[in-house]
């Protein structure tokens, strides 16, 4: 694991390797144009605590307030770091609290709005209207010549057959599941493009992009995170469950 300072300025040391720091401070190393796909599961801006889990600590930056003030900070930025032609995916809400809509209104100040997608994940808690999808909000910085590499003409926005990661003890609360990241890098890049991920979480996105042949940038806040996640990548990689090794 390695924080701001570790990288003395040098963003490339970055790539492949867990980097635990505010995303704003690393995204102001990587130059302009340099990342080829963001794939992220950023706050909701809900005060998230999990269902299932005993754990009742909150993610930060997750307050509604400090949400906006996230959410104003770092999309300029992650616009900046991406190549012409780069998506922008980005994990969001679906039920009482309209956090996909607030959240596509503020970035399409930045980006043009590719496709909102509907990830079917489970059949939720509750009685009334259980919960049982996430949206998930494409953007790009080209309105028509953005980077997207499924051929087979059967590419829906609804996502089916991917059920929601129960997180265990040791876990992220929100952890997204790897075959769901698999399939938004496989459709929006290439093998060898360099993949983004400001709000690493549990770091699957680092895993899929490992897997499927992409170079990475991950980082987190977290510090707790950022060690479950170094860890996680240390036993995936000695396993050998990933195409090459990125040093």
């Amino acid at each position: 694991m390695l924080r701001i300072d570790d990288l003395q300025g040098d963003w490339t040391k970055a790539i492949g390797n867990v980097v635990c720091c505010d995303c704003i401070e690393l995204m102001k190393l990587i130059p302009d144009k340099a990342i080829d796909l963001t794939l992220t599961d950023p706050p909701y801006g809900i005060n998230f605590c999990s269902n299932w889990t005993n754990r009742k600590e909150r993610l930060q930056n997750d307050d509604y307030n400090d949400w906006l003030l996230l959410l104003a900070d770092t999309l300029p930025e992650i616009k900046r770091v991406l190549s012409d032609i780069a998506c922008c995916c980005c994990c969001g809400g679906g039920g009482k609290t309209p956090v996909t809509a607030i959240f596509t209104i503020e970035a399409i100040k930045h980006f043009n709005l590719i496709q909102t997608l509907v990830w079917k994940k489970f059949i939720g808690l509750g009685w009334r209207y259980r919960p049982s999808y996430e949206n998930i909000v494409v953007l790009s910085k080209s309105k028509d010549g953005y980077s997207f590499y499924d051929e087979s003409k059967k590419c829906s926005n609804v996502i089916e057959g991917i059920n929601q990661d129960i997180p265990q003890f040791d876990e992220h609360p929100t952890q997204k599941p790897l075959e769901l990241m698999k399939r938004l890098i496989e459709i929006h890049s290439k093998p060898d493009d360099l993949i983004f991920d400001p709000f690493a979480g549990s770091f699957t996105t680092a895993l899929a992009a490992e897997q499927l042949g992409r170079r990475w940038i991950c980082a987190d806040i977290s510090e707790k995170y950022c060690e479950i996640g170094d860890k996680r990548l240390a036993r995936e990689r000695s396993q050998g469950k990933f195409s090459f090794d990125i040093k």
